[in-house]
């Protein structure tokens, strides 16, 4: 009798289970008919699914979806797709790009826990973040159907193809002096992989390309801010109304002098405009009132000025009247390491006359390196320092000598040995900007000691030498600009 009432209590417990199981899911489908068909096989046999399935052959997708590879599909149903633009529809590359929007690479199911989520990559090259409810934007009607090489979902809505910001701003170009700057700021480099060798040089054994081979485009912006093609990152990015844009451009064009007046333009542009791009896919809502860019450049939006927002794939785009970025903030100190000279003076000298050593500074507490010149037996032996992309503005000149260099050690006392005489040319060698000092630097001085002020007039390079006074040792630690507004 006792086993009676334990079964009896077992099938009650179960039969509950199975309606909460069966209400808190019921999108669920079970795999057991499934798997026995591939993705597209499962499509077919789904008349609310038929329009897609049209699709799916119009691309050659199909085929795709009767391999052996995995895959999950996320079908909009025939209603979904009643309003699909003709444009897409006759277009070959739109319509393969919005049949790819909806099939991810590898098997997914839908997560059962509402704080899960996940990003998937489509096969078009988009990510979509993955929940229990939701793909993207759109809402998952039916979850987990199985098949013998993935699975399938069905959505409520179709996921319309957005441009990456890239290419966004790379097609809105007309009405936007800031795009076409980004645009514009395009140049050649020479890609070996991609060119055609001709022959084997016999004196230096490198290959000989052919002529016109191995030209690529490059954006300077996409190599030293960010990659605004990428679809695995998120960005916001703002775009600044022509008047706006060009009054930013003419804060920074003193800063940047060139030789003409188109380049001057195109360095100030790409100095604006670095500076507003963010990484993170902020809502109107998340935009602080302040946010620090990738070059520590502290820009101020006001929200209200915002006129529009455009969704791109991996981010969004706020159109705005204006922004506040204080000029002088896009200008960092720049240090040049003495250890990281360019050139030295050509003439013959042993392998120890230039040492690099690895010393404890007292009063940073931090160990560094810095170069030492000894036994050089040249007059006026140099060493050459450049600074690229130099901005046109008058700095102050620092620099740390560590004069510790000696011929003897003991318990008692150090002899020095070396007396450390040198100055800093700017510009040029024969620059007479920092005079050489009256006697040997002091030894054992840790601190920077200020040189004095030098005014960089045009925009670019700039080449700095450690000359020795006569045959005299020297030594440096690092070099410091720091602007001086």
């Amino acid at each position: 009798m006792r086993l009676k009432n334990i079964y009896i209590l077992f099938l009650m417990v179960w039969s509950l289970g199975m309606v909460a199981c069966k209400n808190w899911d019921d999108r669920l489908v079970s795999p057991s008919d499934s798997l026995g068909k591939n993705l597209f096989e499962q499509i077919s046999a789904q008349s609310t699914l038929s329009t897609f399935k049209d699709l799916l052959i119009k691309t050659g997708y199909d085929k795709v979806l009767s391999s052996s590879n995995n895959y999950t599909v996320f079908a909009p149903s025939n209603d979904a797709l009643n309003g699909l633009s003709t444009t897409i529809l006759n277009d070959t590359s739109q319509l393969k790009a919005f049949v790819g929007n909806h099939i991810a690479l590898m098997s997914h199911n839908v997560p059962v826990s509402d704080a899960a989520s996940e990003s998937l990559q489509m096969v078009n090259g988009k990510y979509y973040t993955l929940n229990k409810t939701t793909l993207g934007t759109a809402t998952i009607a039916s979850a987990n159907t199985f098949a013998s090489n993935g699975v399938l979902h069905t959505l409520s809505q179709s996921i319309a193809v957005l441009p990456s910001l890239w290419k966004y701003i790379n097609t809105n170009q007309t009405g936007s002096l800031q795009n076409t700057a980004i645009a514009n700021l395009t140049f050649q480099v020479f890609n070996a992989n991609k060119a055609t060798i001709d022959s084997i040089s016999s004196t230096t054994g490198q290959p000989i390309y052919r002529a016109g081979t191995g030209l690529e485009t490059v954006n300077a912006f996409t190599q030293n801010v960010y990659d605004l093609n990428l679809e695995s990152k998120k960005y916001t990015y703002f775009q600044l109304k022509d008047a706006s844009f060009l009054a930013e451009v003419e804060k920074l064009k003193p800063y940047f002098k060139t030789s003409t007046t188109d380049s001057t333009y195109r360095q100030s542009a790409f100095a604006t405009i670095k500076d507003l791009v963010f990484e993170g896919n902020y809502s109107i809502d998340q935009i602080p009132s302040v946010l620090k860019s990738k070059f520590g450049v502290n820009v101020t939006i006001d929200k209200s000025s915002i006129s529009q927002t455009v969704k791109v794939s991996n981010g969004v785009v706020y159109v705005l009247d204006k922004i506040t970025v204080i000029p002088t903030e896009k200008f960092p100190t720049l240090v040049v390491e003495g250890e990281n000279f360019v050139e030295r003076m050509p003439v013959s000298i042993g392998s120890a006359v230039i040492a690099v050593r690895n010393r404890l500074n007292p009063v940073t507490n931090l160990i560094s390196n810095s170069v030492s010149v000894i036994g050089h037996g040249n007059s006026g032996f140099w060493l050459r320092y450049q600074l690229n992309d130099v901005p046109s503005i008058k700095y102050k000149v620092y620099w740390v000598v560590i004069n510790d260099l000696y011929n003897s050690n003991t318990a008692v006392a150090e002899t020095a040995g070396f007396a450390i005489n040198q100055k800093l040319a700017m510009a040029s060698l024969s620059a007479t900007t920092f005079a050489y000092p009256a006697a040997a630097l002091p030894v054992k001085t840790y601190t920077e000691q200020l040189l004095g002020e030098y005014t960089v007039n045009s925009f670019g390079k700039l080449n700095m030498y450690l000359v020795a006074n006569g045959t005299n040792a020297m030594s440096l630690d690092y070099i410091k600009l720091v602007p001086s507004f």
